[in-house]
């Protein structure tokens, strides 16, 4: 276990660096609550870009299996930066976190925010100390951190869903609207078995919705092998025990609404990124001026653990139907389980 007292700020940086998705809490929240505790006392002061950055470096273990402690006060002191700091005098129409957002998935711990050196390298080249340690940047990264760990705490991230998501949410609307311009078993097949092993709570929630988007396309006449249903039943029944317990939050009616396949299908991908995420929230009219107009549009609930889990065991009734369809048109028997038919009743004797 590192203890963080004492340390320097490069030596918590490569401590920072170590903590990943794989990380034990005990080697991890202690890292953690002292970098939260230190944005806390000064959330807008001029190292503040310094705990941000360490937070935003941690968001890997923070998204998956954090210690619940650790969790509530890395989003409490980024909720608290990004208030202190969207206060502060900025005169740039656009800042460097917002570079990528066309490549940006739940992954943002995998990039460097230059806030640590004051510098970044972009694709358009160096951005310099003006623009990266501006308050308005430095909120930025704090605002897709929060949204990362826990998606829709935040408001105010810029729209921008990656291409790669973009491009998959098209195929499948393809799919789904009974047009597909590709193979639509492989793209089922492969769709199914994409899920990562220790995904963002947006990712789970999104590869649910899009298995469950695709289900009754899968179940219909025009899938005619049985190992895409196979596939899928695997994937939602190996991501089910990856919701975490967290307890539901939401009144009666609050949970979305998913029976439209290709409007499903696009929040599928969008819930896989903070762009994609704020595509959503901007749908719904979710903007921090606006909150009181609409604070009953309770958007995370998406990725709410009891409505993902009812949302997997009506796909898995669906796909499971389907296959026992499959049973029946090759000539098996799904309900006893028997291999071959009973054989015919002896004929009965009859007189002559």
């Amino acid at each position: 276990m590192i203890d963080p007292t004492g340390l320097t700020v490069p030596q918590l940086a490569d401590a920072w660096q170590s903590i990943h998705t794989t990380s034990p809490s005990e080697e991890a929240d202690p890292l953690v609550l002292d970098c939260a505790r230190r944005l806390a006392a000064d959330p807008g002061g001029e190292q503040a870009r310094l705990w941000v950055a360490g937070l935003v470096t941690m968001t890997g273990y923070l998204a998956w299996r954090p210690g619940r402690l650790a969790e509530q006060a890395a989003l409490d002191a980024l909720h608290a930066a990004v208030k202190a700091l969207d206060g502060q005098p900025c005169s740039h129409d656009s800042h460097p976190f917002q570079a990528e957002m066309d490549a940006l998935e739940d992954e943002i711990w995998l990039g460097d925010t230059g806030l640590l050196t004051g510098k970044r390298t972009t694709d358009e080249g160096d951005t310099g100390p003006e623009r990266v340690l501006c308050p308005g940047n430095v909120a930025g990264w704090a605002r897709l951190a929060a949204d990362v760990i826990a998606p829709f705490s935040v408001r105010r991230v810029p729209v921008g869903a990656p291409e790669y998501h973009e491009s998959c949410r098209k195929t499948l609307s393809g799919i789904v609207n009974d047009y597909p311009y590709c193979d639509p078993y492989e793209e089922l097949t492969d769709e199914a078995d994409g899920l990562p092993a220790r995904p963002t709570r947006g990712v789970l929630a999104g590869f649910l919705v899009t298995m469950n988007a695709t289900c009754w396309y899968a179940t219909s006449e025009r899938v005619t092998e049985r190992s895409v249903l196979e596939a899928m039943i695997k994937g939602v029944e190996e991501a089910v025990p990856l919701l975490d317990d967290r307890p539901c939050t939401h009144d009666p009616g609050e949970h979305p609404d998913t029976r439209d396949p290709d409007a499903a299908n696009s929040a599928g991908y969008q819930l896989r990124s903070p762009g994609g995420r704020a595509e959503i929230a901007e749908y719904y009219g979710w903007d921090e001026e606006d909150e009181a107009e609409h604070e009953d549009v309770a958007l995370d609930a998406w990725v709410c653990p009891v409505f993902l889990e009812g949302l997997a065991e009506d796909t898995l009734t669906e796909l499971r139907s389907g296959l026992e369809a499959f049973g029946t048109a090759d000539g098996d028997h799904p309900e006893t389980g028997d291999d071959e038919p009973e054989a015919d009743a002896p004929e009965a004797d009859h007189e002559p």
